[in-house]
């Protein structure tokens, strides 16, 4: 499943792009529409029911108070009955599809703003799925959405907090009263302890034309987002199929603090996403990675958010704030184009920033990057053992831009093409690397004409359940170079198609997405009655432990399948292992695994597939041939059909512990079309058999 495809729209205002790019709204919103054949529920009447509740809880590990603020999303989206912007969450939740039921506004909850979470303290609200603010002007809202692209921002420093929070409670702030009737966040009276102040607990609803209302990429945060409730879009039927709640920790636009996220739950508990690492720590392996000076005003290996230092008091802007680091993708994003971002470039944003803007003198790191870009795309290829897997990245993008410029007029001068090849323009370096890092086709809107460049002008990047023919190993081979620093490809420095990706994953060791569509860590879908937000350590987590990653996907085009006959509660499988005779991963999911992807491109063979149950006992597959060979799509495997005497090809598959469950158990499909299909997708899988009694 791909996550994260939004195209962002710089024409937007700089406040509000910068937001944007947390990538688990868009993500989130699509997990929750896989509900397949899942039969709807009812919604819970609110506000009696307990179920129109979910808790939010901020445990503080670190030294010193932090500062939680939560957000109310605008909700612009398609919508039941033809609505072009609505809610159909509030569609869901209120039971009337009649309605559009839109929200045109952000709304904050400031949870004690005054005072913080003290240090080793937690704090927890009641988060209603709706509210009805008391409001009648023009532009009101008649309902506010708490539980759709929901979004909780974490300061440790007040200063920052307040660039924010004294403006909205300020005289020109827009305080929200609710009906008597209406829903509303509460601390949580249950939790023993709860640091939650009633009296200090603010509801503002963000005014865009007001200067820092909202909350700014220059101030130092840590996002993360949830979407509570699955609910079908609305081409499906938009039906609510359950309460659960669905996140991730997405490290896609930054990295700031070191947040843990699990769900609150009764029965077997969940690991936890993110990281449980000390503040202290997690710093200095940033400070590292970006080769900053004591000051952090200079970093020579990556780019980082600029503290400024008043030269008359010496102080810095945000006094408690440690370092920021920013994406790829956001680097890239200011880069293309400092002055649209930031309005003061004498005091950047993102540092460091040469003027005149010069790459040679960027942070080695992004020189890296740029440099390796230009050898893995040039014809021929320079210096680059994976050329071949950029050849359709490139393609895509390419055609992407091309059409842009043609279809989307008049283009902005940070867009323009700076060669003179009609046949293959191309923009800045750095403009072309923001789509890419953001895996987004080329959609800036013409300036002052937002929302004129669309989908039916500037289609979609490629999907991989589309054939070769139309780029479909495109998204394929862009999630296998985001890890080209794991065996077998084993990319060292600037070789590397992504650093960033590696600080997140092996550096940090924290289980995030650390790109846009980032497949190692997969979204979270679970029952619970709410969140628990751990900062700077595992205090508060119920379960001490970070979730497995998702096993590597599977695409009919381009990678053969492992299918794994589902256990039960009574005997489930418990880990795995590809390529090794040991069950070294744990499954995700130990009731029903799911089908284990195999790249014929990188899997060494023969490889082992090594299984384990709850049971503590050991299955195995071992694959003796792979071919990668040829024209896409590959010939995996050789044609086979499986007959009752003969489910697998021994020619492919052997059986290393020679038991039953493997010699009658695994099935193996090998066609490289099936006439059958409407895709006619290549099929080379095999099945195996339910873990023994």
């Amino acid at each position: 499943m791909m996550k994260h495809d939004m195209a962002l729209t710089p024409s937007m205002s700089k406040r509000n792009y910068g937001l944007l790019f947390a990538a688990g709204l868009g993500g989130l919103m699509l997990a929750s529409q896989a509900g397949g054949a899942q039969a709807a529920i009812d919604p819970p009447k609110c506000p009696g029911d307990a179920r129109c509740f979910k808790e939010i809880r901020i445990v503080n590990n670190t030294n010193g108070p932090i500062y939680p603020v939560v957000q109310g999303s605008k909700q612009l989206n398609p919508a039941l009955g033809n609505c072009p912007q609505g809610d159909t969450w509030l569609q869901r939740a209120l039971n009337d599809t009649s309605k559009c039921y839109p929200v045109k506004n952000t709304y904050y909850i400031y949870i004690n703003p005054t005072k913080g979470i003290p240090s080793k303290g937690t704090a927890s609200i009641r988060l209603p799925w709706w509210s009805m603010p008391a409001d009648n002007s023009a532009n009101a809202d008649k309902y506010i959405d708490w539980w759709r692209g929901g979004r909780i921002y974490l300061f440790d420093d007040k200063t920052a907090l307040n660039d924010s929070y004294k403006v909205n409670s300020g005289l020109k702030g827009a305080p929200v009263k609710f009906t008597t009737d209406s829903p509303v966040a509460r601390c949580t009276g249950s939790l023993a302890g709860n640091a939650c102040d009633p009296d200090d607990l603010k509801v503002y609803k963000v005014k865009d034309t007001l200067i820092g209302s909202a909350i700014e990429t220059k101030s130092p945060f840590q996002l993360n987002e949830w979407t509570f409730a699955d609910v079908t879009d609305p081409k499906l039927g938009g039906e609510l199929l359950s309460l659960n709640l669905n996140y991730n920790v997405s490290n896609v636009d930054q990295i700031y603090l070191p947040v843990a996220m699990a769900p609150i739950k009764t029965g077997t508990q969940v690991g936890y996403m993110g990281s449980i690492m000390a503040v202290g720590e997690f710093r200095n392996k940033l400070e590292a990675f970006a080769g900053v000076n004591d000051q952090q005003t200079q970093a020579t290996n990556w780019p980082i958010y600029n503290n400024p230092i008043d030269e008359k008091t010496g102080e810095k802007r945000y006094p408690r704030a440690g370092i920021r680091v920013p994406s790829t993708l956001t680097v890239f994003n200011y880069y293309m184009n400092p002055s649209y971002i930031d309005g003061d470039l004498d005091n950047p944003e993102i540092i460091p920033l040469p003027k005149p803007f010069d790459r040679s003198k960027l942070p080695t790191h992004i020189v890296g990057i740029e440099k390796n870009w230009l050898n893995c795309t040039s014809n021929p290829a320079v210096n680059c053992p994976l050329s071949a897997w950029y050849k359709p990245i490139k393609q895509a993008f390419d055609r992407s831009y091309k059409t842009y410029i043609a279809k989307c007029q008049p283009v902005p001068d940070y867009m323009k093409p700076v060669n003179s090849d009609a046949n293959n323009p191309q923009p800045s370096l750095e403009a072309y690397l923001r789509f890419v890092h953001g895996w987004v086709p080329f959609r800036v809107d013409p300036v002052g004409d937002i929302g004129s460049c669309t989908p039916a002008k500037v289609p979609d990047l490629p999907k991989a359940e589309q054939p070769p023919a139309q780029l479909g190993h495109a998204p394929v081979n862009y999630m296998k170079i985001q890890y080209d620093f794991d065996p077998p490809m084993n990319m060292q420095g600037a070789q590397r198609f992504n650093v960033y990706t590696h600080l997140v994953h092996n550096v940090l060791k924290a289980a995030a997405y650390a790109f846009s569509i980032d497949d190692h860590e997969s979204f979270q879908n679970h029952p619970g009655t709410g969140l628990v937000f751990a900062v700077g350590g595992g205090a508060g987590l119920p379960l001490q432990k970070p979730v497995p990653p998702a096993v590597p996907q599977f695409y009919e085009w381009y990678t053969a399948g492992v299918s794994i006959g589902p256990g039960s509660p009574q005997v489930s499988w418990n880990s795995y292992g590809i390529c090794s005779e040991t069950a070294n991963r744990e499954f995700p999911n130990k009731i029903n695994p799911g089908t284990i992807g195999l790249n014929p491109k990188t899997t060494p063979v023969p490889c082992t597939i090594t299984l384990m149950d709850s049971k503590q006992r050991k299955y195995q597959i071992r694959i003796k041939q792979m071919n990668a060979a040829g024209n896409m799509p590959y010939q995996i495997w050789p044609e086979f059909t499986p007959t009752g005497p003969k489910p697998y090809d021994p020619n492919v598959v052997a059986c290393p512990l020679n038991d039953e469950w493997c010699k009658v158990g695994v099935n193996e499909t090998a066609h490289i079309a099936d006439p059958t299909k409407i895709n006619k997708a290549p099929t080379f899988t095999l099945g195996t058999r339910v873990p023994l009694p």
